[in-house]
């Protein structure tokens, strides 16, 4: 027992960001397996079910996606201004609500507004961008690890709980899995959420940026905010702006259409079901290697390297038949999973704390609206020709773009606040006095004989 002493008081006195953490990663865990990452699950039972060809089913998931495009400055917005705890109680009650609802509907339109306008709007609202944003608020120095371990969570999700929703619906059906998993949900997002604080200073600590010490003030440096203004006159953020959307665009597919692209190559439902979760489960390790090397090495790199592999595993599908091909497929879009939390560890980099929901909530804009058009285009080329061939040939340019745009990223230079201004101006103001009796003494005496006491100055 007194062996466990030190480490109790460890835990307690530790930096609470790391609980913030441990809530956000459990919450990102749950939200990644049963709201998230569950599509490609539910994608065939409910096609069936409902009696939908794919382009059908692919609407359900995509409109998700358009609302989450609508939803997300407004999101952002009210986590930078409210904090992240009310926004994750409500949208984590309110997808809840959706998934029991949908136990009972049996009608394609009725199934749409509920899960997009209940399902989606919660998932949005609490589960998604917020979770990012309440880490990135605590952590400046560790913030890559912090991000990755949050992120990783959405991972761990699909890794350690579609299997068990794979199992369900193979079981019970996809109808009671739903049922259970909002009724599971709902009852644990509160005690969760209330972990979540606003921020480090609202508790009256610092980050985790040790100050400095005395006669050292140079040994860290400076913690910088951008506004969202400040943020959009740069270069740096559209050039990440644009490799991001292109990159979760396509996710937006890939996410949605794995289990039945694996099922095209061959493989039964529930043995592409399990592959689909394995990809989750071979990026956990890879994302938490990636925030270690985040902290230390430059990160455009990394990210470039994830959309290389992502173009190989499209290559791979494209030109190996049979089960090969979804094993290369898996493994090497784990790589491309494991690099992605770099995306937004650039963005507070980059950027700072104060804004970041908010910038991030633009962002989300346009890749929601790319993840609502390419799963569209992807059932639609299906229907068409039977096969996801074309889908996956005009998938390959897009991933090398958004590559390039990645290895172009760059860290901007600080913007000039308003107090820096008038810190400069006076000490401008200050040397003006100096500047002017440094020319009287180049002028030299004055020369009475002219009548000018002061050396030719008038006044």
């Amino acid at each position: 027992m007194l062996n466990q002493i030190p480490l109790v008081r460890r835990v307690r006195g530790a930096y609470y960001g790391w609980w913030v953490l441990a809530s956000t990663f459990i919450l990102g865990t749950l939200s990644g397996g049963i709201f998230s990452n569950s599509s490609g699950i539910f994608f065939g039972p409910i096609q069936r079910d409902l009696g939908l060809n794919s382009a059908q089913t692919s609407l359900i998931f995509s409109l998700v996606r358009a609302e989450g495009s609508i939803a997300g400055p407004i999101v952002g917005r009210l986590v930078d201004k409210f904090g992240s705890r009310p926004m994750i109680i409500f949208g984590g009650i309110l997808a809840s609500f959706g998934f029991i609802a949908l136990h009972w509907v049996h009608n394609y339109v009725l199934f749409i507004v509920i899960f997009v306008g209940v399902v989606g709007i919660g998932k949005s609202a609490g589960l998604g961008q917020v979770l990012v944003s309440a880490v990135n608020r605590w952590f400046i120095r560790r913030r890559s690890l912090a991000m990755s371990i949050c992120i990783t969570g959405f991972s761990s999700g699909g890794a350690a709980i579609l299997p068990l929703i794979t199992l369900g619906v193979s079981t019970v059906g996809w109808r009671d899995v739903m049922l259970y998993s909002g009724i599971f949900m709902g009852l644990i997002v509160i005690p969760l959420a209330s972990l979540v604080r606003y921020s480090p200073e609202h508790m009256g600590i610092g980050p985790d940026l040790p100050f400095p010490k005395e006669g050292d003030s140079d040994s860290q440096p400076p913690v910088v905010d951008f506004t969202v203004r400040q943020a959009l006159r740069t270069k740096s953020y559209w050039i990440l702006f644009t490799g991001s959307v292109l990159r979760i665009s396509l996710w937006g597919t890939i996410s949605l259409h794995s289990v039945e692209m694996f099922v095209w190559k061959g493989m039964s439902h529930e043995m592409a079901g399990l592959m689909f979760s394995l990809m989750f489960l071979l990026s956990i390790p890879l994302r938490l290697l990636v925030g270690v090397l985040g902290d230390k090495f430059p990160l455009p790199p990394m990210m470039g390297a994830g959309m290389a592999s992502a173009a190989l595993a499209a290559l791979a599908m494209l030109l190996i038949d049979g089960n090969l091909a979804v094993y290369l497929f898996v493994a090497l879009m784990a790589i491309e999973q494991g690099t992605s939390t770099l995306n937004w560890v650039s963005l507070g980099n980059f950027f700072g704390r104060t804004s970041f929901a908010s910038l991030m909530g633009l962002i989300s804009v346009a890749f929601n609206i790319g993840m609502l058009i390419t799963p569209i285009y992807a059932g639609l080329m299906f229907d068409r020709t039977g096969s996801y061939t074309v889908v996956l040939v005009s998938f390959l340019p897009i991933y090398f773009a958004a590559g390039a745009f990645f290895l172009m990223t760059r860290k901007p230079e600080a913007p000039v606040m308003p107090g820096q201004r008038f810190t400069e101006g006076r000490a401008y103001l200050t040397q003006v006095p100096q500047q002017a009796a440094e020319s009287l003494d180049r002028l030299g005496p004055p020369d009475a004989s002219k009548g000018q006491p002061d050396g030719g100055l008038v006044d």
